[in-house]
């Protein structure tokens, strides 16, 4: 089959979508994408996959959305597609509203929905009537967390027939995460030695995108009370902001937040294309988002072997046994959220135990083959069911 993946920027694409690309392609069908601007663009042209560009914001109020509807509706019988993928609520509201009376096969990996309670009223209200009317007609749904799933069904009427649950995000955990306890050591001494940390610091991580919704206010008001309590603890922030991005946190508005004496043991990074290393490198891993569809970091640093604390999400719900390999805390609650690492850190036998024990579940639930399987299953009964049309007509 001709497939097109359709995201609204590159590096969802490059990120989530690629290892699905590359096990369609292996399996023979012809895969390319449609996105928007932004950096990744070259890294997908460069594994040998067409990228079209399409004029589509990641904002869903504006007129480049429109275009994109256009484009894409232009775009899907001229290049003769047999399926449209799309990924994350802005461009699979356009790619659906482009195919929905073409002869096209869709499919939408919802990699976080609105309805949680992170989202004001007006968006989950919103979200709902979107799903309402494109769901429904939609071939299949996948989500990343079990209460997606169930929404899907409740408050959209998607048939609980074509809603599957991926089990460990878009794209699962890539195999590099997955390291001996050797190697994790090594990593550890290497990039601690790099930053300049002391082997016995106390280290806590944050990976992932600078931004408010990311709860990196809270992340500030929280690490200053560890950091008043805790005299060696370091903060180490990998991660940046994504283009156009809104309530972007840059390292000079982080550590004003975080206060002058704090700000010292802070450690900023920016975007690393290997992220191993530096959760190697740390004690726990922190996510204090306030919306997440699956809490991919988690399941990273759980592959490690490292704990973690994370605001009580959909996503982080769908990754953390609370009390067995990490901790949970209301969204938004600096103090709880500071008083969950402290706790972490002094007690460093029961992150050990916590740590192992989610290095066993990430092996068994989080694996990158466990969520193409899904994929795969899904397309294969589609080239059957297409097969079949073919034969009778």
């Amino acid at each position: 089959m001709r497939v097109l993946q359709v995201t609204a920027i590159p590096v969802t694409a490059l990120r989530f979508v690629v290892p699905l690309a590359r096990a369609l392609r292996d399996s023979g069908h012809e895969v390319e994408f449609a996105t928007g601007p932004g950096l990744g663009l070259k890294e997908i042209e460069e594994l040998g996959f067409k990228v079209r560009r399409m004029p589509i914001s990641r904002s869903p109020f504006t007129v480049r959305n429109l275009h994109a509807v256009g484009a894409l509706r232009s775009l899907i019988p001229a290049g003769r597609f047999d399926v449209v993928h799309a990924h994350t609520p802005a461009a699979a509201t356009i790619a659906r509203s482009a195919a929905r009376h073409l002869d096209v096969r869709l499919l939408y990996t919802m990699h976080g929905s609105l309805w949680g309670k992170g989202s004001p009223g007006w968006q989950r209200a919103l979200f709902t009537a979107i799903e309402r009317r494109l769901g429904r007609r939609t071939d299949c749904v996948f989500t990343v967390n079990p209460e997606d799933a169930a929404d899907c069904v409740a408050r959209a009427g998607v048939p609980e027939r074509s809603v599957r649950l991926l089990p460990a995000g878009g794209a699962g955990v890539a195999p590099e995460f997955f390291v001996s306890d050797e190697e994790a050591s090594r990593l550890r001494r290497a990039m601690r030695e790099r930053l300049g940390l002391g082997a016995e610091d106390p280290v806590v991580v944050y990976v992932g995108r600078t931004a408010a919704a990311k709860g990196m206010g809270t992340l500030a008001r929280a690490f200053a009370r560890l950091a008043s309590r805790e005299d060696a603890a370091r903060l180490l922030v990998v991660g940046g902001a994504l283009e156009g991005e809104r309530g972007v946190y840059s390292k000079g508005r982080f550590l004003a937040e975080v206060g002058e004496q704090a700000a010292e043991r802070v450690v900023w990074e920016g975007f690393k294309d290997r992220i191993p290393p530096f959760i190697a490198a740390a004690d726990l891993l922190v996510l204090p988002s306030r919306r997440e569809g699956f809490g991919m970091t988690l399941a990273e640093a759980a592959a490690m072997g490292r704990p973690v604390v994370a605001a009580e999400t959909r996503g982080a719900r769908a990754v953390v046994e609370p009390g067995l390999t990490g901790l949970l805390v209301p969204v938004d609650d600096a103090g709880a959220l500071a008083d969950a690492l402290i706790q972490l850190l002094r007690d460093k036998e029961k992150a050990s135990r916590m740590g192992a024990a989610a290095r066993e579940r990430a092996a068994e639930r989080f694996t990158r083959e466990s969520v193409l399987a899904v994929y795969l299953e899904v397309y294969e009964a589609m080239e059957r069911s297409a097969a079949a049309e073919a034969s009778l007509g």
